[in-house]
């Protein structure tokens, strides 16, 4: 694990990824949530600064693209298991419609 892997990994969410745009870690993590699965498509869900002029001022010393990558990097397998591991194969009331997730909120298992 490298310096900055391990920096994301045990920073708090509130933690700045550009500090140009205010962007932060739990907004990432978020849009990685929401289906950002590369640099491009997490760039339209957070606002990043485009010429990573933000560097000396993050907590990391890292431009917002070099952040958002290595948080890419972390958290969207991680998301991508933990996704795949919930599946409706269980018994659930017949309300629930097959729905993803705990959104049914009557399912054993959710």
């Amino acid at each position: 694990m490298d310096k900055l892997e391990k920096f994301w990994r045990d920073a708090p969410g509130g933690f700045t990824v550009c500090s140009e745009t205010g962007a932060t870690k739990n907004m990432v993590l978020n849009a990685i949530i929401d289906g950002a699965k590369d640099l491009e498509t997490l760039k339209a869900a957070v606002p990043l600064c485009s010429d990573n002029a933000c560097a000396s001022n993050n907590p990391s010393g890292e431009g917002c693209s070099e952040n958002a990558g290595v948080l890419l990097s972390i958290y969207s397998p991680v998301y991508e298991f933990m996704k795949e591991g919930h599946s409706h194969d269980h018994e659930h009331d017949k309300g629930c419609g097959n729905k993803p997730s705990a959104s049914c909120g009557s399912c054993k298992l959710c």
